[in-house]
């Protein structure tokens, strides 16, 4: 099975690198999230931040006014929408990510979660 399988197109959640900490809450919470893509203004990916960093922030003390761009991780580990479910479940267990935005052409096209992986390989396994 494919990474594209398991992006949903129309719900992706994001903010621009310039807008405040308090964005990516407001949208992590509004969608029901886990995670918010950081984008310049031409939409491409700069980095991603989580709901482990909102807590690092929190005890941190940081101003949730302070732009995203300070703050978002920018060593963005990504998917291909034609990488298997089992090798981006690989690369996330390396990198102890629980988020993968999936990048074709330069744009992020979705995130895909653990969970998603998980649902999808034990589906695969359960109705084969």
């Amino acid at each position: 099975m494919k990474i594209r399988e398991l992006v949903r197109r129309d719900h992706l959640v994001y903010c621009y690198a310039d807008e405040p900490i308090e964005c990516a809450v407001a949208k992590m919470y509004a969608s029901n999230v886990g995670s918010v893509v950081v984008v310049d203004r031409t939409g491409s990916p700069v980095g991603i931040i989580t709901e482990r960093d909102i807590v690092r922030l929190l005890a941190e003390e940081v101003d949730f006014k302070t732009p995203l761009e300070r703050v978002a991780r920018k060593n963005l580990v990504t998917a291909s929408p034609d990488d298997t479910v089992i090798a981006t479940a690989v690369k996330m267990i390396e990198k102890n990510i629980r988020h993968i935005p999936v990048v074709e052409g330069g744009r992020v096209i979705g995130v895909v979660s653990i969970r998603d992986v998980l649902r999808a390989l034990v589906t695969a396994e359960a109705f084969p």
